[in-house]
């Protein structure tokens, strides 16, 4: 069961790394969810950058997860879930 989850979560990790590159560097915002260029009025490179670094680190904290789970318990995916939920909130906080 756990190489499953391994490569499961190394496969999400690649992707949300690919992403956070392409929003952070490559500032494409149109890969935002929801992003309106015509109604945003904030900063679209603090965006970019914010929106970026998030993902990427939501992609090493899903890299190693799975090995948190296994060797730590499930404690750690509570920890995760607590982080990502925190800092979808603090990310929303920060760019309003």
């Amino acid at each position: 069961m756990f190489w499953g989850a391994f490569i499961t979560c190394l496969l999400v990790s690649f992707i949300l790394f690919f992403f956070g590159y392409k929003i952070g560097k490559k500032k494409q915002l149109s890969l935002i969810a929801g992003f309106d260029e015509k109604t945003y009025k904030g900063d679209k490179d603090k965006l970019a950058k914010t929106v970026g670094f998030f993902c990427m680190l939501i992609g090493i904290l899903t890299i190693l997860l799975p090995l948190g789970l296994e060797f730590v318990g499930s404690l750690t995916g509570i920890i995760y879930s607590i982080i990502v939920v925190a800092g979808t909130f603090g990310l929303i906080i920060i760019l309003i």
